[in-house]
């Protein structure tokens, strides 16, 4: 197997791992056997434990917004945004519970650190393309896009942190009505 491929396949065993199990509860040994190499593998390929974790939960991340950029491709600006919105977890969700313990390492760690930073801003930057093209369109009125893209995607992770402790059908449906207040609130034109 070329050495890009055996990377690529540790990483995305490790990223299978972490959000079948959890981040911290993850060995080198069970990573290995789900893998199927040697532990030399992985220090070949990695310097250590740690610097193989972050490269998988960066990984991880960059996939999870890829994706989700290719599910709004060719959306308008509002739908789009929407879709941001009910990406919330409904139910358990094993994905947004990788993201929220990305973030408690996060303040203990500069380097979690840096890369939770990394992807929030990412995210707030394909917001303020929506915001930006929807002024443009004319679907919304003139804002601090910045400001106002930080301010919908705290919102929508204040909502995801609760969903992911307590996911409700009931506080589902709530925190979208809520988020989609809030958007029409900052974005809508004046009727």
């Amino acid at each position: 197997m070329p050495a890009e491929n055996l990377r690529t396949k540790i990483l995305d065993g490790a990223i299978a791992l972490f959000i079948d199990k959890g981040i911290d509860n993850v060995t080198t040994r069970e990573l290995t056997e789900h893998v199927g190499i040697s532990r030399s593998h992985i220090y070949h390929y990695f310097r250590d434990w740690r610097s193989l974790r972050l490269e998988a939960v960066e990984r991880f991340m960059q996939a999870d917004l890829d994706a989700f950029k290719e599910t709004i491709a060719g959306f308008a600006p509002d739908a789009a945004l929407d879709a941001f919105i009910i990406s919330l977890p409904a139910t358990q969700d094993a994905d947004w519970q990788l993201y929220n313990a990305v973030w408690t390492q996060a303040q203990h760690d500069p380097a979690y650190a840096d890369l939770a930073m990394s992807n929030m801003n990412r995210w707030f930057s394909l917001l303020e393309r929506l915001i930006e093209t929807g002024i443009g369109l004319g679907l919304y009125r003139q804002v601090d896009v910045a400001r106002t893209a930080r301010m919908i995607g705290g919102a929508v992770n204040g909502y995801a942190d609760i969903l992911s402790v307590n996911p409700t059908a009931a506080g589902f449906q709530q925190a979208k009505e809520d988020l989609r207040y809030l958007v029409k609130q900052l974005l809508s034109v004046a009727e």
